[in-house]
């Protein structure tokens, strides 16, 4: 069989994806890990190589997915409400605005949020540096 790998799941530590991998066996898929050895040495790597990679070949990919996800493994990849309206509401403010509308809407938001920390910046500085207009030598 030529079918590429897919990762499925990534997890941070080799124990974790013990008992996924088992149950995907279990029903005939053919699993294969990346990286388990590497951040058993070294622990702390996880992170720095994108963790532990449990992959399937691409054949057997939809019947993993189906699998992780009436276990509970894999969540649907919808977002809350909440989320998606306060981005929307963002996306539309924001999109008006003559030099922000060019940018995508993550760098829209980040650029609105270093100017907000900027400005809670200035306001600090102010706010704690000594009043120039009082002199200070006047108590003697």
């Amino acid at each position: 069989m030529d079918d590429k790998l897919i990762t499925v799941l990534t997890f941070t530590y080799p124990h974790e994806l013990v008992i996924i991998r088992g149950r995907l066996e279990s029903e005939g898929i053919e699993c294969f890990v990346q990286d388990e050895l590497t951040v058993q040495v070294s622990p702390f790597y996880s992170n720095a190589i994108g963790g532990i990679k449990l992959q399937v070949r691409e054949s057997d990919y939809q019947k993993a997915v189906e699998i992780l996800k009436a276990e509970g493994y894999i969540m649907e990849t919808s977002q809350s409400a909440a989320s998606s309206k306060f981005m929307d509401d963002f996306n539309k403010f924001t999109s008006s605005i003559p030099f922000l509308g060019k940018f995508q809407l993550e760098i829209r938001l980040l650029i609105i949020l270093a100017i907000l920390a900027a400005i809670a910046v200035i306001i600090a500085y102010f706010a704690m540096s000594p009043d120039a207009s009082y002199p200070i030598n006047q108590l003697q």
